[in-house]
C-alpha cells in the first residue's frame, strides 16, 4: 500500500510538472512571433523544463529549429510535436494509474469492511458456541430434573403420609373396638361363643 501511495505522489508532481510546461509553452508561443521549443527531460527522479533562446532559421513552420542552452542540440517542429505527444502519452497513463489506484482503494477498503464483518459473524458464532456447550454441561438440565424429582418425591411422600396416618388412625380405631369386644366379653363373664 505505501508503494501505491509513493507512486500516486510521484504521479502527482510529473503531472504538475507537465502542466506547467505546458502552459509555459503556451505563453512563450502567444508572446513571440518565433516558435520557441522547450526540451523536456524526464528521469525517474525529476522533471526538468529549460526554454532555449530563439534562433530563428527559417520562415516555413514545419522546418523552424532552434538551439539549447550549453548544448548543440538541434529541435525540429516534428521533434517538438513528438515530445508534446509523448507529454501527452505520459498524462493520459498518468491518469490512467491514478484510476487504476482509486479502484485499488476502494476494493481494499471494501476487503476491510468484508473483513471486519466476518470477524464480528466469528465472535458472534464463538459466543453462541459457549452458551451452547454450557448447556450441553448439563447444569440447567440437571437442576431441572433435580427439582421434577424432588417434587414428585415431595408429593409421594405427602400422599404416603396420608394415606400411613389414615392406615393409624383405622388401626386405632381397630384397637379401640378390639378393647371394647374384650370389655364386653369380660363383664358378660366367660361366655362361649
Amino acid at each position: 500500500m505505501e508503494l501505491l501511495m509513493k507512486m500516486n505522489e510521484r504521479l502527482a508532481e510529473i503531472d504538475k510538472a507537465l502542466e506547467e510546461a505546458l502552459q509555459g509553452k503556451q505563453g512563450e508561443l502567444a508572446s513571440h512571433p518565433y516558435q520557441t521549443a522547450p526540451i523536456v527531460t524526464t528521469s525517474p527522479s525529476t522533471i526538468r523544463t529549460t526554454i532555449p533562446p530563439i534562433v530563428p532559421t527559417s520562415t516555413s513552420p514545419s522546418t523552424s529549429t532552434t538551439t539549447a542552452t550549453g548544448s548543440n542540440t538541434i529541435v525540429t517542429t516534428k521533434e517538438l510535436i513528438n515530445t508534446m505527444e509523448d507529454l501527452r502519452l505520459q498524462v493520459l497513463e498518468l491518469k490512467g494509474t491514478k484510476e487504476k489506484l482509486e479502484k485499488l482503494k476502494i476494493s481494499y477498503d471494501k476487503s476491510k469492511m468484508s473483513v471486519a464483518e466476518k470477524t464480528r459473524e466469528v465472535k458472534a458464532l464463538e459466543n453462541k458456541v459457549k452458551a451452547l456447550e454450557k448447556d450441553l454441561l448439563l447444569d440447567k438440565p440437571l437442576v431441572e430434573i433435580r427439582s421434577i424429582l424432588w417434587a414428585k418425591i415431595g408429593k409421594s411422600i405427602t400422599d404416603m403420609w396420608k394415606s400411613i396416618h389414615i392406615i393409624h388412625e383405622k388401626i386405632d380405631m381397630v384397637v379401640a373396638a378390639q378393647e371394647d369386644i374384650q370389655k364386653a366379653r369380660d363383664s358378660l363373664g366367660n361366655m362361649p361363643k
